[in-house]
């Protein structure tokens, strides 16, 4: 991910001003909702025709997002259910953030912008859920060309640069349709890797003599439901 850096000064900086701010009667869970509804306006006023100042809007309910789980972490209140309202409400934000995009391109008339709008929502979505379904199932997944902060920032980017030309936000989303859905695929071949390497050594395992005759070298995975996704997704 190109933002790897960035993003970890950032949670650094998020980090020390949480600590500062750990007294006050507010929740991580609080900040996480927040975010949302922050992002919500945001959609709306994308969808009435306001891309600027929903960009503008969209960046600042960037400051929810990292500011919840920097005061989970200085206040000892890290929790699971935390993580997965974190996660949940991200789908949420982009799900509300997708539909302001093909409202707008639609009052545009630009016609194939609602196409990429559900084609990226699609990428985004599938982005999310591989990682966590993988590693629900043990696989480590991460990496990838546009995980949840660039595909924000791209779409901040595209927001602002409307007042300077039309097809900008339009390119954006053309550029999120193509590659969340080629990071999904990156994805897919991550853990496709590592359940080879498994097999491998399983099978390894299994021909030197520990199994018993005729039984399988590799028992069938378990299914299992899918856990919470990591923040980042």
């Amino acid at each position: 991910m190109f933002t790897s850096q960035f993003q970890a000064w950032v949670r650094g900086v998020a980090l020390r001003a949480a600590a500062r701010l750990r007294r006050l009667p507010i929740t991580p869970n609080q900040l996480t909702l927040c975010g949302l509804v922050v992002t919500s306006v945001a959609a709306v006023l994308v969808a009435m025709d306001h891309p600027f100042i929903g960009g503008l809007t969209l960046l600042f309910a960037g400051v929810f997002d990292i500011f919840d789980g920097a005061l989970a972490r200085a206040s000892n209140r890290s929790y699971a259910y935390g993580a997965f309202l974190d996660s949940t409400t991200d789908r949420f934000s982009e799900g509300a953030l997708m539909v302001g995009l093909l409202i707008y391109f639609q009052h545009h008339q630009m016609y194939f912008g609602p196409v990429l709008v559900v084609l990226a929502t699609t990428g985004s979505l599938l982005v999310s859920y591989v990682r966590a379904r993988a590693q629900s199932l043990g696989f480590t997944c991460e990496g990838g060309f546009l995980a949840r902060p660039e595909r924000v920032l791209l779409t901040v980017l595209g927001l602002l640069l409307t007042p300077l030309t039309g097809t900008g936000l339009l390119m954006i989303v053309l550029f999120l349709a193509v590659f969340t859905n080629l990071t999904v695929v990156q994805r897919v071949w991550i853990v496709w890797r590592q359940s080879r390497a498994q097999m491998r050594e399983a099978a390894d395992h299994g021909s030197g003599g520990g199994e018993a005759a005729g039984a399988p070298a590799v028992a069938p995975a378990q299914e299992s439901r899918p856990g919470p996704e990591p923040a980042g997704g």
